[in-house]
């Protein structure tokens, strides 16, 4: 298979491998208007959407959406605070930030 085509099935444990493979550059995440906006509305830092993005657990998907990229939840809770992110895989180069919440 080649790496550059968007799988056809993605399991859980791979999707979440391949994100924390693309979150260790943090070149690599980007966050769309959308999920800027709504970070400022709700005081979430670009540092916290990173480290939900490269520590947090899959609270929902994998699964393909609209554009034909894998999107998933993040979820991650730490210093008394919980959030979500949610992400979509642009395979095989970069995380899309889509939105952010509490």
């Amino acid at each position: 298979m080649t790496e550059n085509v968007v799988p056809l099935t993605l399991s859980s444990p791979n999707a979440l491998r391949m994100i924390r493979e693309l979150a260790q550059d943090s070149a690599n995440i980007v966050i769309v208007p959308h999920g800027k906006k709504r970070g400022r509305q709700r005081h979430i830092t670009r540092s916290q959407i990173e480290a939900c993005i490269r520590k947090g657990v899959i609270k929902e998907g994998p699964f393909l959406n609209a554009h034909h990229n894998w999107q998933v939840t993040m979820y991650r809770h730490a210093a008394g605070e919980e959030m979500h992110c949610v992400v979509a895989i642009d395979w095989p180069s970069r995380l899309i930030v889509i939105t952010v919440y509490h």
